[in-house]
């Protein structure tokens, strides 16, 4: 029997279910290429193909939604509103404008469109503090008088309200409401208190001067460049004529320091008391200096912390440049004897 024959496919058909022929591939991937040139052109001169295309990068985090996010972020910085509070009021309203001045945006004091652009917040904004047996070992009664204080093995914290919100930089009116269930007078090692979160700060480059300006009431350091690098709130001498005035320079740095009651200064509380000779106050946060110490080469004047740093910028000192403790710790890690101090009216 024969076999039947099997018709050969024709050229024409052939060529019909043929792929597509390599030229068009390439030049496909040659006009993608060229579309992500001309894209990465415009990108990087800033030009916008159509209204609406954004090209900035949004920074890390997530816009502020209100004045306890806003100090907070702030303080993360190193631009201090002073105690955190939650409340709008002028600190953080200068803190603000100095962190615009720095950053060369509009000085508008406020969280206005192009601020909110830049100044983010990131979470977590509140963390849980775990108190722990040695906490509650740095806690020691009020002493009341300043003949009590030189009694003292060290002048500690007086309650874990006060320790708390000074290591959160709040105001403790503030960490009691972030905590209404709380008791404080009956807290345990092992209670959990709800505060701001807000690490460490360090200046991020060295500093070249300070500036002390009496009627804002604000200490700000600079660098080499006149950039303002940090920025906090000072109270100042209550006495207009002992506050310094002109050029100062540091002289000594002391972490943790010591204070001599001295009854020919403190002459009021020397009559009252009926102290007669000099006596030493032993270091600890309720120092009348604070934690720190930045001795000027005037005599008897510096730069220190404080026993109430809610009240900085609020009230006035007996002649030093009072901080909150832990911007004066902050200070204190940066700056260098020899400093050049600026205090302008």
């Amino acid at each position: 029997m024969a076999r039947k024959k099997t018709k050969a496919p024709s050229r024409r058909k052939a060529k019909r279910t043929a792929p597509a022929p390599f030229k068009w591939r390439w030049i496909w991937a040659t006009a993608l290429l060229l579309a992500g040139t001309t894209l990465g052109v415009l990108y990087h001169y800033n030009i916008v193909i159509w209204p609406g295309w954004n090209w900035s990068t949004k920074p890390a985090g997530r816009p502020i939604q209100n004045t306890t996010e806003l100090q907070i972020a702030l303080a993360r910085c190193g631009y201090s509103p002073g105690s955190i509070d939650g409340i709008p009021g002028g600190q953080t309203r200068i803190a603000l404008l100095a962190y615009q001045r720095a950053n060369q945006l509009p000085e508008s004091g406020t969280l206005d469109s192009e601020t909110a652009e830049q100044l983010y917040i990131q979470e977590p904004v509140l963390a849980q503090l775990e108190l722990t047996a040695k906490d509650f070992r740095k806690i020691a009664p009020a002493p009341k008088t300043w003949r009590e204080r030189g009694e003292l093995p060290s002048m500690a914290y007086n309650s874990i309200l006060e320790m708390v919100a000074e290591h959160s930089q709040s105001h403790p009116d503030y960490i009691s409401q972030l905590n209404p269930k709380l008791n404080w007078n009956q807290l345990q090692p092992g209670t959990r208190v709800v505060v701001p979160l807000v690490p460490d700060y360090n200046i991020p480059t060295p500093i070249a001067y300070l500036r002390i300006q009496l009627s804002k009431r604000t200490l700000q350091a600079f660098d080499a460049q006149d950039q303002l690098i940090f920025h906090c709130p000072v109270s100042i001498a209550r006495n207009i004529e002992k506050r310094p005035s002109g050029e100062l320079n540091v002289k000594v740095r002391v972490q943790d320091p010591n204070y001599t009651f001295n009854p020919e200064i403190l002459t009021g509380t020397a009559q009252r008391e009926g102290i007669t000779s000099k006596f030493i106050i032993p270091p600890g946060p309720n120092n009348p200096v604070g934690t720190v110490w930045i001795g000027l080469n005037l005599p008897s004047y510096g730069i220190h912390g404080t026993p109430v740093p809610e009240k900085v910028g609020r009230t006035e000192s007996s002649g030093c440049f009072r901080l909150a403790n832990w911007n004066a710790e902050i200070l204190l890690k940066a700056v260098t004897v020899g400093q050049r101090v600026l205090v302008e009216p």
